[in-house]
């Protein structure tokens, strides 16, 4: 069975990774995409995951399989955050 938070996470996930995607500038000279709005950074790469960073980092996934894996989550306000910037 899975966990809440767990559930929580893998969601919280999806919208990062949609919203770098889509409003994300690559950095130059890499493969690192990243969108940044007031103290919430998400930082995504296709060769090692995905990362988001509120004031310090709140959400890691890497890559598995063909998909994300949540391998770090810390519940807060930053979660709001990401939502409102998903709408």
């Amino acid at each position: 069975m899975i966990a809440t938070d767990d559930i929580r996470a893998l969601r919280l996930c999806e919208l990062a990774l949609s919203l770098v995607e889509a409003k994300g500038a690559l950095v130059p000279g890499s493969t690192l995409k990243e969108y940044r709005a007031g103290n919430l950074t998400i930082h995504y790469s296709p060769n090692t995951g995905l990362e988001v960073w509120f004031l310090r980092k709140v959400l890691t996934a890497k890559l598995g399989t063909r998909r994300l894996k949540v391998t770090h989550y810390e519940p807060g306000e930053w979660e709001e955050k990401l939502r409102e910037l998903a709408e």
